[in-house]
């Protein structure tokens, strides 16, 4: 025979399956949604960073320089390494290159490709009218964030 009770136990135990999966997806999409809301914070604090770090690398060569009697090339000895980098007479991190000379600094500077965050980082030259020597470098990421970089008096900008 049909029992009564063994059906109300059953439709509750179904009843129950179904508030905790729509929980569950309820969980799921605040988490995606805070996930991508943070997404666009964590690559610029990350950015930011990277700005940091050319920025002191760009000061380090600078101190160098100062301590080497200011020659063509600072020679930094890193963990097993040496860099030789090219600084310009006011002895700001340069290059001598002719095709995409802010790609060369970047590479000098941080050692690494023009990779951040799986995007790649675009490097523009831009001239200004009034620099009246070195160049001044646009780094910048595919979303529009950017730093610049100015090889006349070694100033790296906020990420704008």
């Amino acid at each position: 025979m049909f029992n009564i009770k063994s059906f109300e136990i059953k439709e509750r135990t179904l009843a129950e399956i179904v508030v905790i999966l729509v929980l569950l997806a309820i969980l799921m999409m605040s988490f995606i949604h805070y996930f991508f809301k943070q997404e666009d914070n964590l690559t610029n604090l990350t950015f930011n960073r990277l700005a940091q770090s050319f920025s002191a690398k760009v000061t380090t060569v600078h101190a160098q320089w100062f301590m080497d009697k200011q020659p063509n090339y600072v020679v930094l000895v890193l963990t097993n390494e040496r860099q030789s980098v090219y600084v310009n007479h006011k002895g700001w991190v340069d290059t001598l290159e002719t095709t995409n000379p802010c790609a060369s600094i970047w590479q000098v500077v941080l050692m690494k490709p023009m990779v951040f965050m799986n995007s790649l980082v675009s490097a523009i030259e831009i001239k200004p009218t009034d620099l009246a020597f070195g160049r001044k470098c646009r780094f910048e990421l595919p979303s529009g964030k950017y730093f610049e970089y100015s090889s006349a008096n070694g100033k790296v900008s906020q990420v704008l």
